[in-house]
């Protein structure tokens, strides 16, 4: 659920916000496409993360 709100907010409100005010130039449009993809894929990082370790304690409170 975090990451299309994540994709929205770098690429629906930043990437628009970055172009208006001539933040960047058009040569490093894609750069910045690629950086602000990357910072919502740490969102599915910590998900995955987050999924692995509640499998980790599911696992150990069986064992118990």
């Amino acid at each position: 659920m975090t990451l299309p709100v994540e994709l929205d907010a770098s690429f629906g409100k930043a990437l628009p916000i970055l172009k208006a005010g001539r933040y960047i130039e058009p040569s490093d449009e894609a750069a910045v496409k690629r950086i602000l993809r990357a910072a919502a894929l740490t969102y599915v990082a910590g998900s995955l993360a987050s999924l692995l370790n509640l499998a980790r304690w599911i696992a150990l409170l069986r064992r118990a």
